[in-house]
C-alpha cells in the first residue's frame, strides 16, 4: 500500500476497487505485507469503513444458477448483509502467536466490541431496511441481528444494543438468531431474511455462505461504507470475489460484480439512485436478453448465450 496510493485515496470521494491476492506468491510475503492486512484491512481502519453492505441477489432467470432446489427459492432471494467491519476479532488486541515452551505455541486473538461500534452498524442495518421498503413498495422490512449471545460476552452485549436501537424504527421486524441456526436457515430457506446484521467474523462467513446463493461470486458487489457527511458516504467498492489468477487475460470472468459495485459508488458516495438504478436495470435486460459469462452458463437454457467478459460490457452498457 504505497504512501502516494493512499494519498490519492484521500483526496478523492469514493474508491472503486478491484481484487487482491495472489495464492501463489502470497505465503511467500511476510504476512503483514499481504494485500489483505496491508491493504484492505489498513484502508478500512484509515478511513473508518465500518459497515460492509452485501446485496444478494437471485436472479429469476438465473434460478437454476442457484444450489438450492427451486422449492426452496420461496418468493425469491433478495437479502442485503450489513457486516460491521473495523472491529471484533479482526482488530482486538492484544493479538499474537507465542511460544510457550516444550515445543508449544499458543494464538491469541481478541473479540472486541464497544456500545457505539454496535450502535451504528446497527442503525445502518435498519435504515437499509427501511430503505428497501421504500423502493420496493410490497417488501416487509425486517433485521435479522446475528449473534452467539449463548456463550460469548459479546453476543450478549450485541443482542442487548441492537434490541434499544431497534425501537427507534418501529416500521422494521426485528429478530435476534444465533448464527449457526442461521447458517443452517440460509440453505433451508433464504426467502425469509431482508437484512441480515452481522458483526465482523459471522458476517464474513455469512455473506459468502449467502453469496453462493445468487450462483456466482461474479453477480455480487460489496459496499465498504464509513459515516455518512451531507447524506452521502465515503466507501470503497469492490466485488465479492478473488483475483481468480487462473482465468487472467481470457476474457472469461463475469465483470458483473465490479459494474454493480459501481453503481452502488454512484448511489452512496455521490446520491445519483437513478444512475445506480440504469445500471441494474441494464444488468438485468443484458440476462434477460441470454447474455452469460463461463459461470453462470447452462446449455440447458435454449436461450442462454455464452459471451466473454468484454461481450458482457459491451451488452450492459448498450441497456442503459
Amino acid at each position: 500500500m504505497p504512501d502516494a496510493t493512499l494519498a490519492l485515496c484521500k483526496e478523492s470521494d469514493a474508491i472503486l476497487f478491484g481484487s487482491v491476492g495472489l495464492p501463489d506468491r502470497d505465503p511467500t510475503v511476510p504476512k503483514d505485507e499481504r494485500p489483505e492486512r496491508a491493504a484492505l484491512l489498513r484502508l478500512r481502519k484509515e478511513f473508518q469503513l465500518f459497515a460492509n453492505l452485501r446485496p444478494v441477489v437471485l436472479w429469476k432467470q438465473l434460478a437454476y444458477a442457484c444450489p438450492l432446489v427451486k422449492e426452496r427459492h420461496g418468493t425469491g432471494i433478495d437479502i442485503l448483509v450489513v457486516r460491521e467491519l473495523t472491529g471484533g476479532l479482526y482488530f482486538g488486541t492484544p493479538k499474537s502467536i507465542e511460544s510457550i515452551g516444550s515445543g508449544q505455541k499458543r494464538a491469541m486473538d481478541t473479540m472486541i466490541y464497544s456500545t457505539s461500534e454496535i450502535e451504528r452498524i446497527a442503525h445502518m442495518a435498519f435504515q437499509a431496511a427501511q430503505e428497501r421498503a421504500k423502493y420496493d413498495g410490497g417488501r416487509k422490512s425486517k433485521v435479522t441481528s446475528i449473534d452467539k449471545a449463548n456463550v460469548l460476552e459479546n453476543g450478549v452485549l450485541w443482542r442487548e444494543v441492537v434490541s434499544e436501537v431497534g425501537k427507534q424504527y418501529p416500521n422494521v421486524a426485528m429478530e435476534h438468531m444465533l448464527v449457526d441456526n442461521a447458517a443452517m436457515q440460509l440453505m433451508l430457506k433464504p426467502s425469509q431474511f431482508d437484512v441480515l446484521l452481522c458483526e465482523n467474523l459471522f458476517g464474513d462467513i455469512l455473506s459468502d455462505e449467502a453469496a453462493a446463493l445468487a450462483g456466482s461470486l461474479g453477480m455480487l458487489p460489496s459496499a465498504s461504507l464509513g459515516a455518512a457527511k451531507g447524506g452521502r458516504f465515503f466507501g470503497l467498492y469492490e466485488p465479492a470475489g478473488g483475483t481468480a489468477p487462473d482465468i487472467a487475460g481470457k476474457d472469461v470472468a463475469n465483470p458483473i460484480a465490479q459494474i454493480l459495485s459501481a453503481a452502488l459508488m454512484l448511489r452512496y458516495s455521490f446520491g445519483l439512485r437513478e444512475a445506480h438504478d440504469a445500471i441494474v436495470s441494464a444488468v438485468g435486460k443484458a440476462i434477460a436478453d441470454g447474455n452469460r459469462t463461463g459461470d453462470i452458463f447452462t446449455a440447458a437454457v435454449s436461450s442462454a448465450k455464452k459471451v466473454g467478459t468484454t461481450e458482457m460490457g459491451d451488452a450492459i452498457a448498450g441497456a442503459i
